[in-house]
């Protein structure tokens, strides 16, 4: 035997003595009616008190998280960086229908056969990446439903917006997933014109060698020179144009007109903003960076060169190398490189299509505010008060198991049980 369990045997509240006195306890045939009541009475309420008081609890902290919810800012999103690219690109049509008739025109306008140029994949791998945002996935997913139950679209809106929000929601989320056959297929690439997307397929192939030396060269893995001419949208005319190597431009003579590309040369050897400095440098030669952006450079201090080439490298990582070449394009001062990267992180592979629709207009989406957060002052509270409440019910969970532990541990009766046997005696009464 234990030392531990010998003294908890001859403890006063040893399980064995609360055994012994319960024995001595009148049974409820041999209390009289009156005992009987009480008893009954007392553990109705004492069985009822630990559950209430947990519900209780729970029900506090479900009222205040609920609460909570309600003092959350319902404006924060709407006046994000990505609800206004959103905004811009749902602004440039009034309905699905010519959301959809422009999407596909642009498309067909940027796959079209150009004489001596490859077709611009990259705008048209953009403005698929853009299809949802304008079309509205909300206004073409009705005009799907209207589609698909043969009603008129004022007539569809009419029976959707009368339904409950899940049943709306269900309805729309199937009428979007009947326009993909596969459910991992995306619905732009349906969407598109065949004849576009036969010559998507035949870009990838013809283009992918391409695509993978340029990915290289722009990494800074390979030397030599890219013909940039060859790339998607990058030149206007039938010549060549071709980009150094860094090493290459620092072997020519970097005075004069040759001192900016030679000090972005420099910056190419960085491994943070080499992708950025190189892009700058085939933004320069194709002449996608415009007078006043081109003389801001040239007249910068090179901490300043670095930073604007970080940016553009950032820029790459979000869209692609090539976008980021023809995003230059929306620049005017270094600042401007800041506002596009932000951009950039918001659009993704969509702000080509953004600038391509929008122009300059564009960087206005950024104002360079940070994101408004949805927890307020008020809210906080609430969710504190809610996590308080929630905390007690758990620890009346754990104060239970505790006790029922230490009880077969020690020996020794909890709390509950002594009270109980207290209760019996004195309600029900001992034995004579």
């Amino acid at each position: 035997m234990r030392k531990g369990e010998s003294v908890a045997r001859g403890s006063k509240y040893s399980l064995r003595r609360i055994e012994a006195r319960a024995r001595r306890v009148r049974t409820l045939r041999e209390a009289g009616l009156g005992r009987r009541v009480l008893w009954r009475s007392w553990q109705l309420a004492a069985s009822s008190v630990r559950p209430a008081v947990f519900v209780l609890l729970v029900s506090l902290a479900g009222f205040w998280v609920f609460d909570g919810l309600r003092h959350l800012n319902p404006t924060a999103d709407a006046t994000t960086r990505a609800g206004r690219v959103n905004d811009a690109f749902v602004s440039l049509a009034p309905d699905a229908a010519a959301a959809s008739s422009l999407w596909s025109r642009e498309l067909e306008v940027a796959m079209q056969p150009r004489a001596g140029l490859p077709p611009d994949n990259a705008l048209a791998a953009s403005l698929l990446a853009a299809f949802e945002p304008i079309a509205g996935r909300e206004r073409f997913s009705s005009m799907l439903w209207a589609e698909l139950h043969a009603r008129p679209p004022r007539e569809a809106e009419a029976v959707l917006r009368a339904l409950p929000v899940w049943v709306r929601t269900r309805e729309l989320e199937t009428a979007w997933a009947s326009r993909a056959p596969q459910p991992d297929t995306q619905i732009a690439s349906v969407m598109a014109p065949a004849a576009v997307r036969a010559r998507l397929d035949r870009a990838s192939r013809l283009y992918d060698a391409l695509e993978l030396s340029q990915a290289a060269f722009f990494a800074g893995h390979e030397e030599g020179a890219l013909n940039l001419a060859l790339l998607p949208g990058l030149s206007s005319g039938t010549g060549e144009m071709w980009l150094a190597s860094d090493g290459a431009v620092l072997l020519d003579d970097c005075s004069g007109a040759q001192a900016l590309a030679c000090a972005l040369a420099r910056i190419g050897r960085d491994t943070g903003a080499g992708q950025g400095a190189r892009i700058l440098r085939a933004a320069l030669l194709t002449g996608h960076a415009g007078e006043a952006f081109a003389a801001s450079l040239q007249s910068a201090e090179g901490d300043t060169l670095q930073a604007v080439a970080s940016e553009l490298g950032a820029v790459a990582r979000y869209t692609s190398n090539i976008d980021a070449i023809r995003l230059t394009a929306l620049l005017e001062t270094p600042q401007d490189a800041a506002r596009l990267r932000r951009l950039s992180l918001e659009a993704g592979p969509r702000t080509l299509a953004l600038a391509h629709f929008h122009g300059r207009d564009a960087l206005a989406l950024d104002r360079g505010e940070q994101a408004g957060s949805r927890i307020t002052a008020e809210a906080w509270e609430r969710f504190v008060l809610a996590g308080v409440f929630a905390a007690l019910a758990f620890g009346i969970v754990l104060a239970a198991l505790v006790s029922a532990f230490s009880v077969r541990v020690t020996g020794r009766a909890g709390l509950g049980q002594r009270i109980d046997i207290a209760m019996r005696e004195l309600l029900l009464g001992r034995k004579t």
